[in-house]
């Protein structure tokens, strides 16, 4: 059962996540692409690697990734999702800016 604090245990995660099976969860944990969190000496899991574990599993059976590749793949979407949230954080401290800043900054922009 999913814990106070929103943990998975690792057979809830396998269990919320079709193609997951153990030998597979293993694989994505020795090859650095999953990081389970440490609950006083238990391995627990997260909401979000709920998503990871499917986009894994896509990645495995649709391209038949390597673990190389796989982590390659992943840091990028890594990188990516950071990105996107940068570009929130900025966007909404724009808006809190000016009028003229704001032009000021479009115009930078070219649009």
């Amino acid at each position: 059962m999913t814990d106070k604090a929103g943990f998975l245990s690792e057979e809830e995660l396998i269990a919320a996540v079709a193609r997951l099976d153990r030998a597979r969860l293993v694989r994505f944990i020795r090859a650095e692409v999953v990081r389970p969190a440490d609950a006083g000496g238990r391995l627990v899991y997260r909401q979000v690697d709920i998503a990871r574990m499917e986009l894994l599993c896509d990645l495995c059976d649709d391209f038949d990734l390597g673990d190389e590749a796989l982590g390659l793949v992943m840091e990028l979407v890594d990188q990516l999702h950071g990105t996107r949230s940068d570009l929130v954080a900025l966007m909404r401290a724009l808006g809190e800016e000016s009028e003229e800043v704001r032009r000021r900054v479009k115009d930078r922009l070219g649009s």
